[in-house]
């Protein structure tokens, strides 16, 4: 691939929110997964692990936890403030019961050397507990997984197929790993939904100048 083939597939990809209902390869599905696992990760130490969700049923349970917690916050006397706000949400909390396909995307926690070492200080050490402050406010695991993600999302967009990445489940996320039968050293990061897309949105980027600064 030439570097203007990688710029429009980078320039193009969009997150999909409305799939059709053709079935999906399980080769295709396992590719995007082997070639996210070349992500850069934290001490290469690869925590991450995936659920892939064909069943109707069982994405639709996925989505039915997601909704009902969705709805049990948006009844609680403080989401009057953002009403407006919230009914919106409600409204598309589970959208991505249709898609043909649901990714689990899970992460193992991760201690690199310097993480050990300020655990076993933090509790007497105010300079080790702001230092750790500091690591917990960017996990190594998240970022880890989220470089897999989203090298998987190029991946897909590459094949012809629509993905959406969905941390909003997180709301519901001990219910999401139950129903997926995940071991207790796993932990939901965020969904993927994937499929063949059926509509083709169109989003702008924010101005470079925006968003770079260089130092003098």
């Amino acid at each position: 691939m030439d570097f203007n083939t990688l710029e429009e597939s980078i320039r193009s990809r969009r997150s999909i929110r409305k799939w059709k209902k053709e079935k999906i390869s399980d080769d295709l599905i396992v590719k995007a997964i082997e070639l996210g696992t070349w992500a850069p990760n934290g001490g290469n130490f690869q925590g991450w692990h995936f659920v892939i969700v064909k069943n109707p049923v069982v994405i639709t349970e996925l989505a039915n936890v997601v909704q009902a917690t969705t709805d049990k916050i948006a009844s609680w006397p403080e989401a009057a403030t953002w009403r407006e706000d919230m009914r919106r949400y409600q409204q598309n909390a589970s959208f991505w019961k249709n898609a043909p396909v649901i990714i689990g995307v899970f992460g193992q926690k991760y201690q690199s050397p310097i993480d050990k070492i300020l655990t076993r200080r933090e509790s007497f050490d105010d300079e080790a507990k702001r230092i750790m402050a500091f690591r917990k406010s960017a996990p190594t695991a998240i970022q880890s997984v989220a470089a897999a993600v989203t090298t998987m999302l190029l991946v897909f967009h590459h094949m012809g197929l629509g993905t959406v990445w969905l941390a909003g489940p997180l709301i519901a996320k001990k219910e999401i790993e139950t129903i997926l039968k995940v071991p207790s050293e796993l932990e939901l990061v965020c969904l993927v939904a994937v499929g063949y897309p059926d509509e083709s949105p169109e989003k702008d980027r924010r101005p470079l100048k925006d968003v770079i600064t260089f130092m003098p």
